[in-house]
């Protein structure tokens, strides 16, 4: 798997410079998603404080949105410790003269599994369209409890939730498969990105900015993307150079 690079402040706002369609504010969600996904709780903590002293830096309860949806598909363990290096990010930049960075401290919304399972099928819908119910029947197929929690748990309880834009979270969707090495659902999801409006540039975008913070990422990235996104518009040549670049 890969290993997130160790990476300076300036060489992070570099790599958010100039990268239309792609917003700035979404593709830090996404890397807040991506480092989740990787796991290495210090090189988290570090970019989580860098990104929360940009003056361009989304909501911090949005950044902690996408590290904590980010639990279902990286698991509890690899959230819960970015969340933990996040909170220790926003006490770092803490600024005495605005008060501190506050985030929300009581659970968003209680337990209602009718309105979950509503909202999580109308999402599931969008998101994958005309084969929405083949990829439902195939969960339920392997397994009837998973089928069901990722309908209503899943896409019901964590992303339908409204703190972020559904395209929003499809992104960090992206970002936090394309380390993991999951060909088949990093696919769905490239697909379900474009569903949810994101363009076929924004993604692309995508694409070339989070291999940059990483030692090295699966083929299965760029797998993925041809396979939904068509013609790749980096070549093979300038994406294994773009691998081999040493930030620092």
């Amino acid at each position: 798997m890969p290993s997130a690079k160790r990476i300076e402040q300036a060489t992070l706002s570099f790599l958010l410079t100039g990268i239309a369609p792609l917003e700035k504010a979404d593709a830090m969600l996404a890397i807040c998603a991506a480092l989740t996904a990787d796991g290495h709780v210090e090189h988290s903590r570090r970019v989580f404080e860098f990104l929360l002293k940009d003056s361009e830096h989304p909501d911090p309860e949005h950044m902690r949105e996408a590290i904590l949806q980010t639990h279902l598909f990286a698991g509890y363990p690899r959230t819960l410790n970015a969340l933990a290096a996040f909170k220790d990010a926003c006490k770092a930049v803490s600024n005495p003269l605005s008060g501190e960075i506050k985030l929300r401290n009581a659970p968003l919304e209680a337990e209602d599994m009718a309105v979950f399972r509503q909202r999580g099928g109308k999402l599931f819908a969008m998101l994958y369209g005309n084969i929405a119910p083949k990829i439902d029947q195939i969960a339920r197929d392997a397994s009837p409890d998973l089928g069901e929690w990722a309908l209503v748990e899943g896409y019901g309880r964590v992303l339908a939730r409204d703190l972020l834009k559904p395209a929003q979270r499809s992104l960090c969707i992206v970002a936090a498969l394309m380390p993991l090495d999951v060909l088949p659902q990093l696919k769905g999801h490239v697909q379900g990105a474009l569903n949810l409006g994101n363009k076929p540039e924004t993604l692309w975008k995508l694409y070339e900015v989070l291999p940059k913070l990483f030692d090295h990422m699966p083929k299965s990235a760029k797998t993925a993307f041809e396979a939904v996104l068509g013609k790749q518009q980096i070549s093979d040549d300038q994406f294994e150079q773009e691998q081999k670049y040493k930030w620092s």
